[in-house]
């Protein structure tokens, strides 16, 4: 019995010896496709993050700041974005500015009037679909 389970060991272990091995020669031969492989999961990552952005920015246009409840909820969607920009390194390096002007708002909802607004939300959808077209970009070019 102690020698078949010690057989049974020894080949446990060189099976894992010569898994690893395998593991890692296909790793040094494919790391090409492999790296390629997490630049695709990443961008997708990226790709739903800003569609998830771009929908929330849109809803913001929905609603209207002369009326109270309305704004109450453009402030919540407007505490969303913030939080996926401050939620996403990508995002926060990308529209620190943006974010400072969401902050803005979202500390003192007095300052949101209508025309301010539009025009946040104006910025929001030109800087999202600038790192949209940039990701994309940066997708074709690996």
């Amino acid at each position: 019995m102690v020698i078949l389970d010690f057989i049974i060991n020894f080949i446990a272990n060189a099976m894992t010896i010569v898994t690893a091995g395998l593991a890692i020669y296909i790793f040094i031969t494919n790391k090409d496709k492999i790296k390629t492989a997490f630049n695709f999961i990443l961008n997708y990552s990226n790709q739903i993050t800003l569609s998830d952005l771009k929908y929330k920015i849109e809803k913001i246009n929905d609603f209207r700041t002369t009326i109270p409840e309305q704004k109450e909820e453009v402030i919540n969607l407007l505490h969303d974005i913030e939080g996926h920009i401050l939620g996403n390194k990508f995002l926060k390096d990308k529209l620190p500015d943006q974010l400072k002007k969401i902050n803005n708002f979202t500390r003192n909802p007095a300052k949101l009037e209508e025309p301010q607004k539009r025009s946040l939300v104006s910025e929001l959808k030109e800087c999202v679909r600038n790192l949209d077209v940039s990701n994309f970009g940066d997708t074709i070019s690996q």
